[in-house]
């Protein structure tokens, strides 16, 4: 029997055939999982008695799109809770044809087309039918959640924990708004969380953070698409790039050699530490494209939004909203901020604690609107609740003996060990 090679770092890992081929069967079962119970809920959503509203006694122009106004079947009631019905309608109109068709005026149509990605998988998966175009968005919306399962289950592997972690995704809030509302926030996650694991060989166990210097020019563009397409589905999640390209900026600071050409130099501040950034770029055209085709910039200006979508000081969204607080709302909030004070305790990444602290930072702007139910703060702060969860996963050492990955890479070592005796 040949000799085995040690399985030292996530990279040796991803070498190895027999124990690659075991991880990807325990990321499937994860994915599998996943997905039954994404349609499980959905399918409690639809398994009651609803009331399908008169169209000669619906009083029109309530809502705030006309996709389904008024609404004749269940899905058309299951969308018109909330921002469903915009995904929906950019289902059916991915080229802006009938902008108009989201209320507000003009301002208020390029805010709510500026996340145009979830909206193009569903017209994907429609076949082009604005008829299917309402399902289509259901079926994306589960399939994300199998997707954030799978791409936290591989980080987890990466970082020496079980697979079977990808399935704590499902006890975060935001993924339950979404399969009840119809939503961007898990397929954005589940696209920044895979750029992150693309990124895996380039973990380094000590010190912590990330080797840029073994990251492949293929991998390191895959991780910019991922991140461009994570800023597409929703513009937050470019949040993620950029503070990892600060903190890479911040570490690399004062490293240039005195005597580096101004060629050089370009290539290893890219290298070093802008690439990220590249990921806005898409964004930034989308747009361009949204101020010429709609006539406005995406700054919002639904009226019953005005003076609610931030805070007028930091916290004051939810000293506003935390009077109308249930139990729902409760729970809600302390399963993201107790993963959240955990990540940041546990883990010694500079990325996902920077990470970490900017999303909190930024959940203190949101306004009362915002904060005032667990649907509406559950769901923003769904790329907190992955990241806390990768924090507190995270068990690189400090003594450059990556021992997390080995400990949990020792079951997949006896099962190939086994297949070489059976072989021998």
């Amino acid at each position: 029997m040949d000799e085995l090679p040690q399985i030292e770092t996530a990279a040796d890992i991803e070498m190895s055939g027999p124990v690659r081929d075991d991880l990807a069967a325990r990321v499937m079962v994860v994915v599998v999982i996943s997905l039954v119970v994404a349609m499980a809920v959905v399918f409690s959503w639809f398994n009651r008695r609803l009331l399908i509203p008169d169209a000669r006694n619906w009083e029109r122009g309530l809502l705030v799109t006309r996709t389904f106004d008024p609404p004749t079947n269940k899905v058309e009631l299951f969308h018109n809770q909330g921002d469903g019905q915009f995904f929906a309608h950019m289902a059916q109109d991915p080229f802006l044809s009938r902008p108009d068709r989201i209320r507000g005026g003009t301002s208020e149509q390029a805010y709510r087309l500026q996340r145009p990605m979830f909206g193009w998988l569903g017209w994907a998966a429609s076949g082009g039918d604005a008829g299917r175009a309402a399902w289509s968005i259901i079926y994306v919306t589960v399939a994300s959640v199998g997707l954030l399962a799978g791409a936290v289950a591989m980080a987890a592997a990466r970082m020496g924990r079980s697979p079977l972690w990808g399935l704590a995704v499902l006890a975060a809030p935001g993924v339950h708004v979404d399969l009840l509302r119809s939503g961007p926030e898990v397929l954005g996650a589940a696209l920044v969380t895979a750029a992150l694991v693309v990124m895996a060989p380039a973990w380094r166990s000590a010190p912590w953070g990330v080797d840029r210097s073994r990251l492949s020019d293929s991998r390191l563009w895959v991780a910019v698409v991922l991140f461009a397409l994570a800023g597409l589905t929703r513009e937050s999640f470019l949040v993620v790039p950029f503070v990892l390209a600060g903190v890479w900026l911040w570490q690399s600071r004062s490293r240039t050699a005195p005597d580096e050409s101004s060629e050089d130099h370009a290539i290893g501040i890219w290298r070093s530490w802008a690439w990220p950034l590249a990921s806005v770029v898409p964004f930034l055209i989308w747009v361009v494209v949204l101020r010429i085709a709609v006539g406005a910039w995406p700054v919002g200006a639904g009226p019953e939004f005005t003076g609610e979508r931030m805070a007028s000081f930091p916290l004051g969204g939810l000293v506003d909203g935390i009077g109308d607080w249930r139990r729902g709302e409760v729970v809600s909030f302390l399963l993201v901020s107790i993963p959240a004070g955990l990540g940041l305790l546990r883990s010694r990444s500079p990325e996902l604690r920077a990470l970490i602290l900017v999303h909190v930072a930024l959940a203190a702007t949101f306004g009362q609107i915002v904060w005032v139910t667990w649907v509406g703060f559950g769901r923003v702060l769904l790329p907190l609740s992955v990241i806390s969860l990768l924090a507190i996963l995270d068990r690189r050492e400090a003594d450059g003996a990556d021992r997390g990955i080995k400990e949990a890479s020792r079951p997949m070592r006896a099962a190939w060990l086994k297949r070489g005796e059976a072989s021998a």
